[in-house]
């Protein structure tokens, strides 16, 4: 499984591909979820925009945010 997140301008069509492929789930406040390698693929096949989130070790109370520069 891998942690991605999803911008709030594309999450509407990312999203139901995400749901049409299989289960996700949600992992944090913000739209950061739990998808399967599959699921990845598709969506770079289909050219969606994402951003992998880089997975934590379990000792912080959530996931580091990623550095938008």
């Amino acid at each position: 499984m891998q942690a991605i997140r999803i911008s709030p301008e594309a999450w509407g069509r990312v999203w139901r591909v995400l749901v049409a492929a299989g289960p996700i789930s949600r992992i944090d406040e913000e739209p950061v979820y739990l998808v399967t390698e599959e699921q990845i693929r598709l969506l770079r096949r289909k050219k969606l925009p994402f951003e992998i989130v880089p997975q934590w070790n379990g000792d912080a109370s959530r996931p580091p945010r990623a550095n938008h520069g």
